[in-house]
């Protein structure tokens, strides 16, 4: 490694860490999900996963999606059980199948290959490393609290992680989904049984933190009702969990309406209302973080392209996809730098998907900078001047606000 290269990585980490280590959020200033996805064909331009070792030195920590657990079977017996590793490989979550033999002895199955390999990548780049971890489903999560092989799977999952260095675990896929009108309500002793399970996962792991996906949508939708009882009761579970992620994924549908972004500045659903939601719920601000996407959203009709396929490179490159897509210009994605920092005083940002944003820095932006709509972000949040060398990005349509707080 040359010397130019050591004093880059020596003069980024200074830059970027605190001097008293009390103050260093768990996940830093700036996480990134790495998809680790590709197109063998090279059809979207990406026939390998970008390497680990190409990511923005910024990314403060890296999260990655991750592990499931497979739950158990009709007799609720762990035998046809394990946990697996699942890859966003070509957007689509792979889920492992191994010899019951092997699962009866609580192997942790792997597939495909190269997940294990980017787990591995990830943990080798010296920063700290967290796994999505989920029971696919809520009602799924409901099941399994409740099931006497529990403790059986906590054993597993703890091995691993203690097997593979892991900083820690952020689950998910435990939002009650109101827009989907879920045909049934959760257990008042639910969030006690997931606070015992975090719990019991933190004593078993020593140094384990855990993190828990909130949907931003479900927010803002329990400060409309609050009389119901199937959002989470923070009450009971800020003791044990580490952190929050605030997650915007689906905010609002793609289409000619949000062609500035799906998560606009202003409007019925929008920063806005969510901040006026989030004031009113029990989450504490200093385990919060917020995540964003760093990519353009397709249209409905488009939602079967793969993560590789849907970057600010297809959007410079080819300008039909301003038409199609929606994605946030310069200003926007720094104002929701400055928003996550100034008006819910996070403790840092999480931007999905670092890897793919502009692979070929086809935008032309900050010296080709493949990572230019993260960097932008960043700056917000640290209240550093915003990129203006980035016309392509800058001319995206933009949202203006009414004084009445509309679009």
């Amino acid at each position: 490694m040359s010397i130019f290269i050591l004093f880059r990585f020596f003069f980024l980490g200074l830059l970027w860490i605190p001097i008293n280590a009390d103050d260093v959020p768990i996940l830093g200033i700036s996480s990134c999900v790495y998809s680790g996805s590709y197109d063998e064909s090279g059809a979207y331009g990406i026939v390998l996963p970008m390497p680990v070792s190409s990511l923005a030195l910024q990314c403060t920590s890296f999260i990655y999606d991750g592990i499931i657990y497979n739950g158990s079977n009709a007799n609720g017996s762990i035998a046809n059980s394990s946990i697996a590793i699942s890859s966003i490989a070509n957007s689509l979550i792979a889920y492992s199948s191994i010899a019951d033999s092997s699962i009866a002895n609580g192997s942790i199955a792997v597939q495909p290959f190269a997940s294990i390999n980017n787990i591995n990548a990830l943990i080798a780049s010296g920063k700290k490393v967290f796994l999505i971890y989920t029971h696919g489903s809520l009602t799924q999560w409901s099941t399994s609290l409740n099931n006497n092989s529990i403790n059986t799977e906590k054993e597993q999952l703890s091995l691993f992680l203690q097997n593979n260095s892991v900083s820690g675990i952020i689950l998910k896929d435990l939002d009650y989904n109101y827009d989907d009108h879920l045909p049934f309500t959760i257990d008042t002793t639910f969030y006690t049984h997931l606070k015992d399970y975090i719990l019991s996962m933190k004593q078993s792991s020593t140094d384990l933190k855990i993190g828990l996906y909130v949907n931003a949508s479900n927010i803002i939708s329990y400060s409309i009702d609050t009389s119901t009882q199937d959002f989470f009761n923070f009450t009971i579970l800020n003791d044990a969990v580490d952190f929050y992620i605030i997650e915007f994924d689906g905010f609002n549908p793609c289409n000619d309406k949000f062609r500035g972004g799906i998560v606009p500045l202003c409007g019925p659903k929008s920063l806005v209302s969510f901040t006026s939601a989030f004031n009113s719920t029990m989450i504490p601000s200093n385990k919060t973080y917020i995540q964003f996407s760093v990519n353009p959203n397709p249209d409905a009709a488009e939602n079967n392209l793969p993560i590789n396929g849907i970057t600010y490179q297809k959007l410079c490159e080819d300008s039909k996809y301003q038409k199609l897509w929606c994605a946030d210009n310069s200003d926007s994605l720094y104002y929701k730098g400055r928003f996550a920092k100034e008006t819910i005083n996070a403790q840092g940002i999480v931007v999905k998907y670092i890897d793919a944003i502009d692979p070929a820095g086809s935008c032309n932006c900050d010296s080709k900078n493949q990572f230019i709509t993260f960097q932008m972000m960043l700056r917000g949040f640290t209240q550093a001047d915003p990129i203006k060398d980035c016309s392509p990005i800058n001319n995206l349509t933009a949202v203006n606000c009414g004084k009445d707080g509309n679009p």
